[in-house]
C-alpha cells in the first residue's frame, strides 16, 4: 500500500487529497510552484529515509551547485548515518568549493565510516 505525505508538512493524507487537512496547503500549487530540482531539495526533509536518500543521490547524479546548502545541513540535522553517507556522496559529486568545504568539515565525524568516505572522496576531487 502506498503511503501519501503533504509536502509541507510531511503529515500522512490519503492519496487523493487536494487540500490538507493538516496545513491547510493548496498540495497541487504548491508541486506547481516549483521545478524538478527544487522539489529534489525539498525532498531532502522528507520522512521516509529511502526518499531522502534517493533524493540526495539524484542531487548529486545531477551535480546541483544549488542543493549543497541543504544537503550540509541534512549532514547536521539527522542522525541516520546512511542519510549522512549519501549527502556525503553528493556533495562529492557536486565538487564545488562549498561541498569540497562542507565534506572538510565533516572529516572528523564520529562514525568511522563517514570520515572513510570523506577521505576518499577528498582525496579524489583536489583541485
Amino acid at each position: 500500500m502506498t503511503t501519501f505525505f503533504c509536502p509541507n508538512c510531511w503529515k500522512e493524507i490519503p492519496g487523493s487529497t487536494e487540500i490538507c487537512p493538516h496545513c491547510g496547503i493548496d498540495i497541487t500549487r504548491f508541486w506547481t510552484s516549483m521545478n524538478y530540482e527544487q522539489k529534489l531539495i525539498h525532498a531532502l526533509g522528507h520522512p521516509e529515509p529511502t526518499t531522502v536518500m534517493r533524493a540526495a543521490w539524484l542531487l548529486g547524479e545531477r551535480g546541483l551547485e544549488e542543493a549543497v546548502p541543504a544537503l550540509v545541513e541534512l549532514t547536521e540535522k539527522t542522525d541516520d548515518i546512511y542519510i549522512i553517507l549519501e549527502a556525503v556522496r553528493a556533495l562529492g559529486k557536486i565538487n564545488t568549493p562549498a561541498s569540497r568545504k562542507a565534506l572538510r568539515s565533516l572529516s572528523d565525524h564520529s562514525a568511522s565510516m563517514i570520515r572513510r568516505e570523506v577521505k576518499e572522496i577528498l582525496k579524489k576531487n583536489q583541485p
